[in-house]
């Protein structure tokens, strides 16, 4: 079965173009999702965080432990090293759950969408990869709507990310994912060569 990687930069959209991938009846893996429900449930993952970044990483409550995002963002967004060691822990769980999910599936090709597919082994499981872009103040924009933070917090969180360049360069496809209209014809289009690739 075919892989279609999604990836681009915080704030590019990637989220709204595997949404409408969705609609085209393609499943789509959203590895930031799994990679939250593996760091929430996952009790080897959760020791091994809590190794990497001491015991604030998770949060006692109700005989249970929940992660502590804002500590562990605050950690591995300042902190190029300590993303790299999260990232190690998460990214072959992730991907392991990824293979398993695929295995069950039914369609003619599946979606992994990946934040930074690029800068992992991610590429390695995918036949093609799509980069999701937009102008970096539209970016900006929609990220501190999202998630209520300030410009200087968004700038912090891009700068650990590889560079659209970069992402560019190592990509098959592309969508600038300015209006959804037109994203969602583009979508339509990469569909159909996804069927017959």
């Amino acid at each position: 079965m075919k892989v279609l990687g999604i990836t681009g930069g915080i704030g590019s959209g990637k989220s709204t173009i595997a949404k409408e991938l969705v609609r085209f009846g393609i499943p789509v893996f959203v590895a930031d999702e799994e990679s939250k429900k593996l760091l929430s449930g996952n009790e080897e993952i959760r020791e091994k965080v809590k190794s990497l970044l001491g015991e604030q990483a998770y949060i006692a409550t109700e005989g249970t432990e929940i992660p502590n995002r804002k500590y562990i963002a605050s950690k591995v967004f300042t902190d190029k090293q300590l993303l790299s060691e999260l990232n190690s822990i998460m990214h072959p769980a992730v991907r392991q759950e990824f293979q398993t999910w695929k295995g069950v599936q039914q369609s003619s090709y599946v979606a992994y969408e990946a934040a930074i597919l690029l800068e992992t082994e991610g590429r390695k499981i995918c036949d093609q990869i799509l980069l999701v872009t937009a102008p970096l103040e539209m970016r900006i924009e929609r990220v501190m709507a999202r998630d209520q933070v300030n410009r200087q917090e968004v700038l912090q969180r891009m700068s650990k990310q590889s560079s659209e360049f970069d992402k560019l360069l190592l990509s098959d496809l592309v969508i600038c994912n300015i209006k959804l209209t037109e994203s969602t014809r583009e979508v339509r289009f990469i569909n159909d060569f996804m069927l017959k690739y």
